[in-house]
């Protein structure tokens, strides 16, 4: 999921971390003699939302995005809140940005951070037209950690973190045939290529996995999953003449939850990269 915000796209692993919202009505109370008062309804209660969502340095400058909410809160600026699905919900004000910094560098820099943020909606007028970006700071910060620590895992989660964009690319081509606004034929390539890149992508990580011992050991799971991930992004790498969207997407489908099973068990082979142990 997404959420759109102005100037702001707030992103996490699956950003936001979680979410949640609360919507109420009025009731107006009419006094009868000598019984229960009537209930009239008056209106509905402004909306509410709550966003937790995790910044890290791997990713972007935490303390920039920081920030630039807490700025558009002094700002009193009333944003646009898109879902996932591309749906403008409505226009919400930030009424509170709580912070809980989680890691820091030697020198002071932050390197994750959790950041609870309360909308509240703001009815009338014109609905603003959706702009902004995913991140105000689009590359990671330009200071290196105060220890950096050469591994074969930083490697491992390069490659699969761009696999990921290029099956992400397969599912956004799978809408565009369903939208019509992509022949099928033309599609059909366009996937192929993109799968094919992913499988490079997998097969380098599998082997670099396989090729270090103490990470694999901290990630038991993950070649299993790269096999898996690698089969399904082969099948769509092979596919030639597909007649039926329902096949394509189905195994585009396949292929994206396999991705989001290789990037979790992923996880503790990045966290070892981090370790004394890993410069060895």
């Amino acid at each position: 999921m997404f959420a759109q915000l102005g100037d702001h796209i707030f992103q996490g692993l699956k950003t936001p971390s979680s979410y949640s919202d609360n919507e109420a009505v009025k009731y107006g109370q009419i006094p009868r003699v000598n019984d229960k008062p009537a209930i009239q309804p008056t209106g509905a209660e402004l909306k509410e939302i709550q966003l937790s969502i995790v910044y890290s340095a791997d990713f972007c400058e935490p303390t920039t995005e920081i920030e630039a909410l807490k700025k558009s809160m002094r700002d009193f600026e009333v944003l646009t809140y898109i879902n996932g699905e591309g749906q403008i919900i409505g226009k919400y004000v930030i009424t509170s940005v709580d912070t809980t910094t989680q890691r820091c560098s030697a020198t002071g820099r932050v390197e994750l951070a959790t950041v609870n943020i309360n909308l509240l909606e703001s009815p009338g007028g014109e609905d603003p037209a959706p702009a902004g970006q995913a991140l105000t700071s689009q590359q990671p910060a330009t200071e290196p950690p105060a220890k950096p620590v050469p591994s074969p895992a930083a490697d491992i989660t390069n490659d699969i973190a761009e696999a990921k964009t290029k099956v992400s690319g397969i599912k956004k081509t799978v809408a565009k045939i369903k939208n019509k606004t992509t022949d099928l034929k033309s599609g059909v390539r366009e996937v192929r290529q993109l799968a094919t890149d992913a499988q490079g992508l997998y097969a380098s990580a599998k082997t670099k996995v396989e090729a270090t011992k103490k990470i694999a050991q901290r990630a038991s799971k993950l070649p299993t999953s790269l096999g898996e991930a690698l089969k399904y992004a082969e099948n769509l790498a092979n596919l030639d003449n597909v007649a039926d969207i329902s096949v394509l997407e189905m195994n585009a489908t396949q292929l994206s939850e396999s991705a989001d099973k290789v990037t979790t068990h992923a996880a503790p082979a990045a966290g070892f990269a981090g370790t004394k142990e890993a410069g060895n």
